[in-house]
This record gives C-alpha cells, sequence and structure tokens, in this order.
C-alpha cells in the first residue's frame, strides 16, 4: 500500500509552449533600420501633404471658375437681361445736326445726340466717270 500512496503523491510538471507580444530591446542594427524607416516615411508623409496642398489648390480654382460663373449667371437672371453684340446704325441728319444709332435687332434708338465737327462735313459722290 506504500507504493500506491507514494504513486498519488508524484505528480509530475506538464509545459505548454505558446507566443505573447513582449516587449523586446531593440539591437544597435534594428534601431538604425527603425530610423531609417522612420525618415523615408516622414519624407512620403511631407510629399502626399504637398501634393494634398496642389490638389486643394486646383480644385479651389474649379470651384472659383464655377462660383464667378454662378454669380455671372444670378446677375444675368436678376437683371433679366444681358449684354451682347448688335449691329447698329448710325443716321447723320445732316438737316438737324444730329446724329441717331439705332440697333438693327429691335430697330430701337438707342441714343441720339448733335453731331461733331468732324462729322458735319458732308461727303461728296464722285461718279467713276467725273472722275476721268
Amino acid at each position: 500500500m506504500s507504493e500506491i500512496k507514494k504513486q498519488k503523491h508524484k505528480v509530475e510538471n506538464k509545459v505548454v509552449p505558446f507566443e505573447t507580444i513582449l516587449r523586446c530591446k531593440l539591437t544597435d542594427d534594428e534601431l538604425l533600420k527603425r530610423g531609417t524607416e522612420m525618415a523615408e516615411a516622414s519624407a512620403e508623409v511631407a510629399t502626399l501633404e504637398d501634393q494634398l496642398a496642389s490638389t486643394k489648390k486646383e480644385y479651389q480654382a474649379k470651384i472659383d471658375t464655377r462660383q464667378a460663373r454662378i454669380n455671372e449667371l444670378s446677375g444675368t437672371i436678376r437683371a433679366k437681361s444681358e449684354s451682347r453684340l448688335v449691329k447698329c446704325e448710325r443716321l447723320f441728319l445732316y438737316a438737324t445736326g444730329l446724329v441717331t444709332e439705332t440697333r438693327m435687332d429691335t430697330v430701337e434708338v438707342i441714343n441720339t445726340r448733335e453731331m461733331r465737327d468732324d462729322e458735319r462735313q458732308m461727303e461728296m459722290e464722285l461718279n467713276k466717270e467725273e472722275m476721268v
């Protein structure tokens, strides 16, 4: 019986392998490698920030262009009119000494003024036969 008692008290230790993350001191080579990697990452960040600033400027310019067009259209809509190139005629009325300016799309007189001195001189109509 004493042998059975001895066997009951004898317990073997058990070893089970596992992995976990723990802090480890870096070697000089590892420190140098991490420093180089950090410098490269820092340079990449600076480059990306420059690209971001450039892209922001490009998009801001596009936004500003569109906003300018919106402002222009807003003014046009508010005024219910816009400036356009229109064909006009100037009529010299020598008998009255006046010049009238008429827009041809609506036949509306847009301006009446007195003739300038250089406009008062009437042009002579010359016949080609008379010139010979």
